[in-house]
């Protein structure tokens, strides 16, 4: 029972803590601003630990499937931060998107293990 338990997903919001699983954690998530606008560079990164030298997948996905990246990622013993640089789309009726907050999710896979965390940026014109 214990076995199943610990290969369920873990879920955590950013809340200041940090979510671990099978010898990686996720330390913090973050962009370089909290308030952006139409079709602007958004810088995102991410700060894990990993016990070992091991390989993940890492993925982003948010501004409604605009931001959808899926890497594998050598992680190094120790402390490693990732950054992703994303143009966001143009805020108009035209195929754009509306001003408003959108959800940025960062997932981590290891083997059968899942770590994610997620953010909000809200978009202006």
């Amino acid at each position: 029972m214990k076995g199943i338990l610990f290969a369920v997903i873990v879920l955590v919001f950013i809340s200041g803590c940090t979510s671990q699983a099978g010898g990686i954690s996720l330390k913090t998530i973050s962009t370089d601003k909290a308030v952006y606008h139409s079709a602007e560079l958004m810088n995102l990164s991410a700060q894990l630990y990993a016990e070992s030298s091991l390989n993940v997948t890492v993925v982003v996905n948010g501004i409604e499937n605009r931001f959808n990246v899926e890497k594998e990622i050598s992680l190094n013993k120790g402390d490693n931060e990732l950054s992703f640089t994303y143009a966001l789309p143009g805020c108009n009726v035209c195929g754009g998107i509306s001003a408003g907050d959108y959800n940025l999710s960062f997932t981590v896979r290891y083997k059968n293990l899942t770590i994610e965390d997620s953010t909000i940026i809200n978009i202006q014109q």
